[in-house]
């Protein structure tokens, strides 16, 4: 496959997600369309220097909040200085939007076509962004100063359709602390390692245990260590070492083994344009890390691995879950789990052993998880969605999105039991209850907001004096749906999702 085509692949799998990031930038579906045309144009020029290093997607974004700074700059004749992700692939703004470059061929047009159809489904719940980055599980975004300080608030929910129950009041302006509101599930620890090293969190090991993972450079681990939550004590796991352009990723723990991944160049050769994914494998207890050995090269890029039965279950950005043995061995597809079978389209793990279609990323706005098969038993399920509904994200037992009056809505997978999710909430559940929400007015901030029970807890985050802050995004399914991870004052916010609903 040539470069041209590969391009068209990722802009065919990733614009409407782009998009999305696009307006949580500008606020504004027309700039967004005009961002990602722009981060598009500049990737494909540069397209070959950036896919070796695996994260095309990375250098869009980075591109997209440099574009739309420099237009910040343009419009409100203000200096705004954002603080990104050291080593980033970045593009220097443009001094005039008039001097844009055009790409080659209809590629403009093309996107701009794509772009136009998809304006009606932007999220109607952030205001403006600069730089998303991913820290176990947890989406984080940096926030900016723009046109509004917060957030635009939804009127509330008029009475939903036939079946639905009553609408669910908004929560206090400003909730207690999540570390009061939930004390048993709630963690402020160092920023910072003993020996002043950087860290990112990436899993819980244990109840207590958690696992950090740091870098010699953006996005390049290098070694792993265990901290105690009770104690404070830190302990080397493993150290990380992979080739240039290579990265560790897709950190899970089970049976007392930690895995990941790394995604290389089929047969270390770029012009076949083949991907390879490799897993690795250590004990929870520390040691070397070892390869763990398929009978034939896994072609595909992974995208999300959990360990079950002595195994290593894992499934592939292009679709398709398998299985091999924790030791190593014969790689095995999941039966049912293929585009063939049950399914219509290719299957991703979402929180085993449940699998489902059409994954977490969905290109043509196609509700995530709408279909859905127990790898041990069987069991399928497919969710409801009503005509209208935009940005329907399901999990395992719901589904959350946006009716089309602009107000959102939570309810079982077979349509039952639907209630109004308040305003201000970014439609994204975890382990099927809990949701990253702003709150109302200025200065803003976020709140964690459990469905089941009602209750919320400030996340304590607030705008800087730049008007920078730091946004949370939960999901449906991640490599570890229980953890949320944060920088705040100095400390990195751990918090529990299974310890805060055991408790509830």
């Amino acid at each position: 496959m040539d470069d041209d085509s590969r391009f068209a692949d990722f802009v065919a799998e990733r614009a409407d997600a782009l998009l999305r990031y696009g307006y949580v930038l500008s606020g504004d579906p027309h700039d967004a369309a005009d961002l990602t045309q722009e981060a598009l144009i500049r990737l494909h020029r540069a397209w070959s220097r950036v896919r070796r290093k695996s994260d095309p997607e990375g250098y869009v974004r980075t591109t997209m909040a440099r574009l739309h700074v420099g237009v910040w700059r343009l419009r409100r004749r203000e200096r705004l200085v954002w603080d990104l992700p050291e080593g980033a692939h970045l593009d220097a703004p443009p001094s005039d939007t008039e001097r844009a470059p055009r790409a080659p061929g209809a590629l403009s047009s093309q996107v701009a076509a794509r772009s136009r159809r998809r304006r009606a489904r932007a999220h109607a719940l952030f205001a403006a962004a600069a730089v998303v980055v991913v820290a176990g599980g947890t989406g984080l975004a940096v926030r900016g100063a723009g046109g509004d300080t917060a957030p635009p608030v939804l009127s509330p929910s008029p009475a939903s359709t036939a079946g639905t129950a009553s609408g669910t009041p908004s929560p206090p302006a400003v909730p207690e602390p999540v570390e009061e509101v939930w004390p048993q599930a709630v963690w402020k620890i160092p920023a910072r390692l003993p020996g002043g090293g950087k860290f990112q969190p990436r899993a819980f090991v244990d109840d207590r245990t958690v696992l950090l993972e740091t870098w010699e450079s953006f996005e390049k681990a290098n070694a792993l260590h265990a901290y105690d939550l009770d104690t404070g004590d830190v302990r080397k796991v493993a150290d990380i070492r992979t080739p240039k352009g290579v990265f560790a990723s897709g950190y899970s723990v089970g049976e007392g083994r930690i895995v990941w991944q790394t995604i290389e160049e089929g047969d270390g050769d770029e012009s076949k344009g083949t991907r390879v994914t490799k897993f690795w494998s250590v004990p929870v207890e520390g040691g070397e890390p070892a390869a763990v050995t398929t009978d034939r090269p896994v072609v595909g890029r992974g995208d999300r691995l959990t360990v079950t039965g002595g195994k290593l279950a894992f499934s592939l950005f292009e679709g398709g879950v398998f299985t091999v043995p924790l030791g190593g061995g014969t790689v095995e597809p999941v039966p049912g789990a293929d585009r063939h079978h049950i399914l219509r389209w290719p299957c991703h793990i979402l929180r085993w052993p449940w699998v489902g279609t059409p994954g977490e990323y969905t290109p043509d706005g196609e509700p995530s998880f709408e279909e859905l098969l127990n790898a041990e038993t069987g069991e399928t399920s497919r969710a409801t969605v009503r005509p209208g509904e935009r940005n329907v994200r399901c999990g395992v037992t719901v589904c959350a999105g946006d009716r089309g009056d602009g107000t959102s809505f939570h309810r079982s997978r077979d349509g039952s039991q639907e209630l109004d999710l308040p305003s201000g909430v970014f439609a994204e559940p975890a382990l099927d209850r809990f949701y990253a929400a702003h709150l109302p007015g200025s200065p803003g901030g976020q709140y964690l907001y459990d469905r089941l029970t009602g209750r919320s807890g400030d996340l304590g985050l607030r705008p800087n004096a730049r008007g920078e802050s730091i946004a949370i995004t939960l999901s449906p399914g991640v490599n570890d749906g229980r953890l949320v991870a944060y920088p705040l004052k100095g400390k990195y916010v751990i918090i529990d999702l299974e310890r805060l609903a055991e408790g509830s």
